[in-house]
């Protein structure tokens, strides 16, 4: 510190107004971390998978963990290095930022020894205190200083001090692992300092490093503020090119160098992943799964136009202005600012401001392939990182307005719902807004995948009807297994009809052997079904009979007898072929693809469309109760379904009564 800068603090009366109002902005922050839920969405999942495969595996690929359901993350590239070499996932994320919250882990894990995977809630919230809650109490006190130094009123200062701990989105992100938080943090942090440079008759050496460092952080955890890192280079430079030469640019080198090494070392390349969105990378069918960006659902498969889009991002479900108003102040301090403020410390800041705020948005509306508002969030996520040039742009019209009791009124009147926003996601920032909950109620707006219901109509867990002699499937819960085989097609009442034989048996009990004189494994029926053309659309008991007699050694016979020799299947056949206790149309759900091994030893996946159906029924023990039946169904399979499976609750107390999954075993 010189000793202008020096004298002018010792001149600055106390504030213990604007101290209490930033301690309490860290209290509020620290207590939202350590009671967030961790691993609340793919975003973070992404990193996190990076942070523990770096200290637990020695690597950036994140296989491993990713299979870990709870783990699991969207967020990911599958990559190789060389053709003759496996792929492996990776982060999509630019790996310098989770490498420095690595090495914390790693100090973390080699001195209290908690595993992120085993404890991942206590570690996380540890690790976030010192990633996002404590730097974030050292950019406030930052801005209270800037603030102060440049004379600002207290009314003034204590409004904006309000609107950076309370009223901005970006509060409820300090609670989860992103790269946004601490961009803003380091544009706090550098704005603080260049107006030091920019102000001061001697500018410190040490504030020339600190907006070096500061400057390439944000560019490297923001790679659209490249913009932002060459202006502040501009503009240190045309102040003291000197000390811009050995301060600025050494700093600056160290966190690009980080950058690109770590680049260099998870990729191959100088390019993050990032820049390979839409290729190979992205868009690729593994295992026999397509990976997520390959047909994007919801939201991420937005296709607005730029129009709705602009709208939507300033005044609409993310709109900035929407969510938080206050922000509203800071387009008028920037127009009082620019144009009647000549010889304000800030004016700089506020140049920025404009500039940068322009530019981004005008970028993130010509991404037209990308119209998602950040995805499933309650923000904007990719201009929080901005959100410091506009606690400096309101200064100009909090300064006017508090002069005047309306002018306070309406401060305060814009401070409320933006204080309210973020609280509403103070602890889910990885969930719609409180906006965008209400305009989706009111039908406004719908970003939901529509999925359109069965054509015909399904009424059993049989998705299609086998049209080849001999085709077979079974199925098993674990405890019982069963399975269909068609036998032959006839000609039932001038109706083609197929013969199938439904064994059902208990596992581990031995098939028949009737020269044992032991009793059959398993109940045996002969089954009567119409093809899918004539049983389409109806309930099971419609197109099911079931065959009471021997089948004749003869087919032709069967069209001969059939009135005398079938008659309606049992119940518990109905039952079972129909997943429910009695009728109910099953409704269509978003596709999901069923994974297995195949005998091989490959792994692979099947494409299913899935479909639910519930009804209520009444239990003579438990009373009134409801049973569900999940289905995933797969037309390459002779009876085209994989999966079911029945849940059984108690309606009074919505107690889980029963489970049973049923999974077909002779898989392609």
């Amino acid at each position: 510190m010189t000793s202008d800068q020096q004298h002018l603090e010792s001149t600055i009366p106390p504030d213990k107004v604007g101290l209490a109002l930033t301690l309490l902005a860290f209290v509020v922050v620290f207590v939202a971390v350590i009671s967030s839920q961790p691993l609340q969405s793919a975003n973070d999942r992404s990193r996190w998978c990076t942070v523990w495969s770096l200290v637990e595996r020695g690597t950036y690929q994140i296989d491993e963990i990713d299979r870990v359901p709870r783990w699991s993350t969207i967020d990911k590239v599958r990559h190789r290095l060389a053709d003759d070499e496996p792929w492996h996932f990776y982060s999509s994320k630019p790996p310098l930022f989770p490498t420095v919250v690595a090495g914390l882990y790693w100090i973390e894990r080699h001195t209290l020894g908690y595993d992120l995977c085993e404890h991942t809630t206590y570690v996380s919230r540890l690790l976030l205190v010192f990633v996002n809650a404590i730097p974030f109490l050292l950019a406030l006190l930052c801005l209270r200083r800037s603030l102060r130094q440049a004379r600002v009123s207290d009314s003034a200062r204590w409004i904006v001090l309000a609107a950076a701990g309370f009223g901005s989105m970006l509060i409820p992100f300090l609670t989860t692992l992103n790269n946004h938080t601490p961009a803003a943090i380091c544009v706090m942090f550098c704005l603080a300092a260049m107006i030091r440079i920019r102000s001061a008759e001697t500018p410190a050496a040490l504030d020339f490093a600190i907006v070096g460092l500061t400057a390439a952080l944000t560019c490297c955890l923001e790679l659209p503020a490249a913009l932002f890192g060459l202006l502040s280079f501009v503009l240190v430079v045309s102040h003291d090119w000197k000390k811009t030469a050995r301060w600025y640019v050494p700093a600056a080198i160290i966190p690009l160098a980080a950058f690109f090494v770590t680049n260099w070392v998870c990729t191959g390349g100088i390019k993050p992943f990032y820049a390979y969105y839409g290729t190979e990378k992205y868009v690729y069918v593994h295992e026999g799964v397509p990976s997520y960006w390959s047909e994007p659902q919801g939201i991420d498969a937005n296709d607005e136009s730029p129009a709705v889009y602009l709208f939507h991002c300033v005044l609409g479900h993310h709109g900035v202005l929407a969510l938080t108003p206050v922000f509203v102040l800071t387009g008028i301090g920037w127009w009082m600012g620019l144009w009647t403020v000549r010889k304000s410390v800030f004016r700089v800041v506020w140049w920025l401001g404009v500039g940068l705020s322009f530019v981004i948005l005008s970028f993130y509306l010509s991404r037209t392939q990308n119209y998602n508002y950040g995805g499933n969030s309650s923000a904007l996520r990719w201009v929080l990182w901005l959100t410091p040039f506009w606690w400096y742009g309101m200064i100009p019209a909090v300064e006017r307005l508090s002069k005047f009791r309306s002018g306070l009124v309406l401060c305060v009147a814009l401070l409320v719902p933006s204080i309210y926003s973020p609280l509403d996601s103070l602890t889910t920032p990885w969930r719609p807004s409180w906006v965008y909950r209400q305009m989706q109620q009111a039908g406004w707006i719908n970003y939901r995948t529509n999925v359109p219901p069965f054509a015909p109509r399904r009424y059993s867990i049989m998705g299609t009807m086998p049209t080849s002699v001999d085709a077979t499937c079974e199925w098993t819960n674990g405890k019982r297994s069963f399975s269909l085989q068609v036998l032959f097609q006839v000609d039932l009442s001038d109706q083609p009809a197929l013969i199938l034989a439904l064994t059902d048996q208990r596992a581990g009990r031995a098939t028949d052997d009737v020269d044992s004189g032991r009793p059959p494994a398993g109940r045996h029926h002969n089954l009567v079904i119409l093809p899918y053309e004539k049983a389409a659309g109806k309930d099971v008991s419609f197109w099911l009979k079931e065959w009471k007699r021997p089948l004749p050694a003869d087919p032709d016979v069967f069209g001969e007898s059939s009135s005398k020799i079938l008659s309606a299947a049992a119940p518990e056949i109905v039952q079972l072929l129909r997943g429910l206790p009695s009728p109910r149309r099953y409704k269509a759900d978003t596709p999901r693809y069923f994974k297995y091994t195949r005998p091989s030893g490959e792994k692979w996946a099947l494409r299913c469309e899935r479909g639910a159906a519930r009804v209520a029924f009444d239990d003579p023990k438990h009373g009134r109760c409801w049973q569900r039946c999940d289905v995933m169904y797969c037309d390459e399979l002779p009876f085209g379904v994989v999966q079911w499976r029945i849940t059984v609750v108690e309606d009074s107390t919505n107690t889980v009564l029963r489970t049973e999954t049923w999974t077909c075993t002779t898989l392609p």
